[in-house]
């Protein structure tokens, strides 16, 4: 699952990486054109330069708590070992590349574990650390859910049919997130209701079918391997999984920072948990989409939801700073440092 063979990586590399900013520029560029105007220029002349190293400095400073996230899951399991402090940020933005140039995020998991494992990490902690962290968010963005479904009553302002598509992206990510938790937990459940669905005369067809059979398969694989991480957890180091925990909050907490500072420092006024909601909404818009990054569509998303803050002869350049602080940047690091990588 981790073998990335030089042959054939460089190509997929690139198909993936032109056709994430390749979405990407079109559409920063079609918003550039219909919103660019004389007010843009003088809009530009107020931007506060203070702020832009400030979401520089928040980003960089994600970059280390999700690096230390990352050393402190492996430093906790039965063998870990203990990688070194900018180590851990050096594997997560190498994972991260790949994550940015694969559809739904699909290569991280095995970006991950292979940069995990070139840092002199066994392969069954390498695997374990990339199913805890997992875990972890997955659980950030569990309660994240709930909390907006009770409190928003899953509304993001951006009409109904955003409103719709919210809710419902917040009712399956609820749903999924507590499926998935309960087969992590108890993995052989799985199998009990597959062989029920088999007893069951007009489900059993689609029971037999071979996908099917395979996302139960890797379904319960991955619930076996969290068991595994768990057995792998010290138990006097059990503890220890708080401060991955604070962390994981930590990263995700400066990730969605990004776009108050930079309406701060665009002189502009706003409600933080508003925009709180739209990035969380964003997010899991990059997870569902097949493009790589959820290129076009983030760009689209960000546009239509912070016109409500943003005037619009100005909404072009937000759209490009945000996704050049919270993608481009990340982008950028992670490959140089992944070609690096994978050049040894």
């Amino acid at each position: 699952m981790i073998i990335m063979p030089q042959s054939v990586l460089p190509s997929r590399q690139k198909r993936g990486l032109y056709l994430s900013l390749g979405f990407s520029l079109i559409t920063v560029l079609l918003i550039l054109f219909f919103t660019t105007d004389e007010e843009t220029w003088v809009g530009l002349q107020r931007v506060r330069p203070e702020f832009l190293l400030l979401a520089l400095l928040v980003v960089v400073g994600a970059w280390l708590m999700e690096g230390a996230r990352i050393r402190y899951i492996a430093a906790s399991l039965e063998e870990g070992k203990k990688i070194g402090f900018f180590a851990g940020t050096r594997v997560f933005l190498s994972a991260f590349f790949f994550a940015g140039i694969t559809p739904m995020t699909l290569g991280e998991w095995p970006a991950l574990i292979y940069f995990l494992h070139q840092s002199g990490v066994s392969l069954g902690e390498s695997t374990a650390t990339m199913v805890i962290r997992t875990a972890l968010t997955r659980f950030l963005f569990l309660v994240l859910a709930l909390v907006l479904l009770i409190v928003y009553d899953g509304r993001v302002g951006g009409g109904d049919t955003m409103n719709a598509f919210f809710r419902s992206a917040l009712v399956i990510l609820a749903f999924t997130s507590v499926i998935y938790f309960i087969v992590l937990f108890k993995p052989r459940l799985i199998w009990t209701v597959f062989r029920t669905l088999k007893r069951i005369p007009f489900l059993n067809r689609l029971a037999n079918s071979r996908r099917l059979q395979g996302f139960v398969q890797r379904l319960r694989e991955e619930a076996e391997l969290f068991q595994q991480s768990l057995s792998k957890l010290k138990r006097t180091n059990r503890t220890r999984l708080i401060i991955p925990v604070l962390l994981t909050f930590g990263y995700w907490f400066s990730y969605f920072l990004v776009a108050p500072v930079l309406l701060m420092g665009l002189d502009l006024t706003f409600d933080f948990w508003r925009i709180l909601v739209w990035q969380v909404f964003i997010v899991l818009i990059i997870g569902y989409t097949p493009l790589p990054g959820g290129s076009g569509v983030v760009e689209l998303t960000l546009a239509t939801f912070f016109s409500r803050y943003v005037p619009s002869s100005i909404i072009g350049i937000f759209v490009v700073s945000w996704r050049f602080f919270t993608y481009y940047l990340y982008l950028m690091v992670g490959g140089f440092l992944a070609s690096r990588r994978l050049s040894r």
